[in-house]
């Protein structure tokens, strides 16, 4: 009796570790990959136990090796699949993207990012100090920060210089104005009445204004057929830091760059630069995410390198790659850098490689990455596999990137392109513990 109950746990004990294993395996697998149209590549994993894949759509093969993973075959769409233990309980889901094989035109041109083409920005609201007390004109009217201010009485607001001519001609004791204001994506109408500010002796509305610029960044790369671009690799936030900035009104536009403070430790470095004002607009803005800003190109630089493929993150090693940036006027060089870790993530996030600047030159001129930096595209083996992001405070030289694969699934890009199905939705069951024959 006590050798058959001492045999009877000794199994259930190694049932219980091959089930933990089992599960640790497919806790592992990421939560969703991406691969090419009409190419037979294997999604893998190690499980402890035989499957059984039960596929209605036909697009999974099994590989050989049982238990080890699945070949897919499919066209293009967005897959779902649900790995379930025996068949009853779902333990994992995964989403398979399938996208044509893309050519990307590589950038690195710095550009200028615009909240809006013409306006300025509500930066604050303020009080003032009247003979009768303090007064909020501005707030008391229903202006709100982040509000771009486009008109006043008709008046169509250049920018930041012009804008303080036209309020403070306007702007008198008792005459209502009537301000043109866009607030997400939406164009509302706010009237407001100047007061005699006794402090600064003169007519005040409390609003403390900005420039629509939101500073210099790079254009990591661009569709060629379609326009599309993907630029800086994160986002762009608000007045507090914490939201996403909204962009419904944003330009991207040219941008020089005049000088750099390089990088030193415990302080970043920056590329200073001025936008070329006088031309139009390069692109509207139509996304603000995570991964970056995305939008469509109105007309492509000056000058454009050939298109290359986009590399997917299973594709990307650590080791030698190269970057495409801009340290003096408008010239696009390509750096070495070194990949030194890649991260295992399973949904798009800005770091998803360290990487390290080892090129001399770029190094002596900037002392590593800088601001401005902000989505100069990653070369590896002829592919385009990232961009930069961030910048380690106390080691300018290295510092964050993002894949590309990210950016494009986030840019819209997909759905413009004509090769791409409609997103179709498959359940594949994973029969796990099957009983032997």
């Amino acid at each position: 009796m006590k050798k058959s109950f001492a045999r009877g746990l000794v199994l259930s004990l190694l049932l219980i570790l091959l089930v933990a294993q089992g599960i640790q395996a497919l806790l592992l697998l990421p939560r969703e990959v991406t691969r090419f149209e009409g190419d037979e590549q294997s999604i893998s994993f190690d499980l402890p136990w035989p499957i059984k894949i039960s596929d209605n759509g036909g697009i999974l093969q099994a590989v050989d090796d049982v238990g080890k993973g699945y070949i897919l075959n499919a066209k293009s769409g967005n897959y779902s699949f649900t790995f379930s233990l025996l068949g009853l309980l779902p333990l994992k889901q995964m989403q398979v993207n399938v996208i044509p094989h893309l050519d990307l035109v590589p950038s690195g041109h710095s550009i200028g990012v615009k909240l809006a083409d013409t306006g300025v920005i509500i930066a604050g609201l303020d009080s003032i100090m009247t003979s009768a007390g303090k007064r909020e004109p501005a707030k008391d009217s229903g202006f709100q920060v982040g509000d771009i201010l486009i008109a006043v009485n008709g008046i169509e607001l250049k920018n930041l210089g012009h804008a303080a001519i036209v309020l403070e001609e306007l702007s008198q004791p008792g005459t209502e104005l009537e301000c043109q204001v866009i607030r997400q994506s939406k164009k509302i109408y706010l009237p407001i009445t100047p007061v005699y500010d006794v402090e600064a002796k003169r007519p005040r509305l409390g609003l403390l204004l900005r420039d629509t610029a939101a500073g210099v960044g790079t254009m990591t790369f661009y569709h060629e057929e379609t326009g599309y671009f993907g630029a800086l690799g994160h986002m762009i936030t608000d007045e507090n830091g914490g939201m996403a900035a909204d962009l419904s009104s944003g330009w991207i536009v040219e941008a020089s760059i005049v000088s750099i403070r390089p990088g030193k430790q415990g302080k970043p470095g920056e590329k200073q630069g001025t936008f070329v004002e006088d031309s139009q607009p390069m692109g509207a803005i139509k996304k603000n995410t995570e991964l970056g800003i995305f939008g469509k190109l109105s007309r492509k630089p000056q000058t454009e390198l050939e298109p290359m493929p986009l590399g997917l993150k299973h594709e990307v090693k650590a080791g030698k790659a190269q970057i495409l940036t801009v340290i003096e006027g408008d010239k696009v060089e390509l750096y070495d850098i070194k990949i030194e870790k890649l991260f295992l993530q399973n949904k798009p996030a800005s770091k998803g490689m360290v990487i390290k600047i080892t090129d001399p030159k770029l190094l002596s001129a900037t002392g590593g990455i800088v601001q401005g930096m902000s989505g100069s595209p990653i070369i590896q083996d002829g592919k385009i596999v990232g961009a930069v992001t961030h910048v380690f405070i106390n080691e300018p030289q290295r510092g964050y990137g993002c894949f590309a694969e990210w950016m494009v699934l986030e840019s819209g890009l997909l759905t413009e392109i004509e090769s791409y199905a409609p997103p179709k939705f498959l359940e594949a069951i994973f029969m796990l513990f099957l009983p032997k024959n």
